[in-house]
């Protein structure tokens, strides 16, 4: 359902009855691109079960993922009401079901929803504050603390402890090697924090104990969203 993502759920009961039919569910398969850098945001799209990865390439034509996004969000509500542009790649991580609308009928309702967007401002400060975490995080610590956190905001994102994902995308996620991500792998699964899963992909064995060897930005992070989500104060307006 559309209001299991967390912006369309912001959105007043009695608005989102007129929008409701202008939405429409993708099911959605591994590796499918929605965005490329410098195309024109003519829809916007809002997952449910699907998990999406976003990257950055160069002019040079180097490329790498930079964030994984879930239902807490979506791709293109920041730029739809902007640049109408996008300078990133929106790609299907983990396939399912997205909820799509026209960047005009998503500038409507923007427009229209003092609730919409208050979420909106909330989540793209979320974003910003990640960001700038990343950085400090990519400094400071370890390839198999990284990895741990990332395995596991993959799992609350996707709802499962089984991750059907590549160390080839989890290089690009974490800027290093694959070889290195091979070796950060092998620690955790020598430390029975995780197996490898069937048909390729992870399994999360101990959650908890995953938790446990995270990086200290996985609590952090968390402090802050729940911080920014706690705040009532209503967003400066369009």
């Amino acid at each position: 359902m559309p209001r299991s993502n967390a912006l369309i759920a912001s959105i007043e009961p009695e608005l989102w009855a007129q929008y409701e039919d202008r939405f429409i569910p993708l099911d959605l398969e591994r590796g499918e691109t929605l965005h490329r850098p410098g195309e024109k945001v003519d829809q916007v799209q809002f997952p449910t079960t699907a998990v999406l990865v976003l990257g950055v390439e160069t002019v040079a034509g180097e490329s790498v993922n930079v964030a994984l996004l879930g239902p807490e969000g979506a791709v293109g509500v920041f730029e739809a009401c902007g640049s109408r542009q996008i300078y990133s790649r929106a790609t299907v991580q983990f396939g399912g079901v997205i909820w799509q609308t026209p960047a005009a009928t998503y500038r409507s309702l923007y427009e229209s929803s003092t609730a919409l967007r208050t979420a909106v401002h909330k989540y793209i400060e979320t974003l910003m504050v990640e960001a700038r975490q990343n950085v400090a995080c990519n400094a400071l610590h370890s390839v198999e603390n990284r990895l741990a956190r990332t395995l596991l905001d993959a799992c609350d994102k996707c709802g499962s402890l089984r991750l059907p994902i590549t160390q080839v995308s989890l290089s690009q996620l974490l800027g290093v090697q694959r070889t290195t991500i091979a070796a950060a792998v092998s620690v955790l699964q020598r430390g029975g924090y995780l197996r490898g899963g069937r048909g390729g992909g992870l399994e999360v064995l101990d959650y908890e104990r995953l938790e446990s060897a995270a990086c200290s930005c996985r609590e952090s992070l968390a402090f802050v969203r729940q911080d920014i989500q706690a705040r009532t104060l209503v967003s400066c307006e369009s």
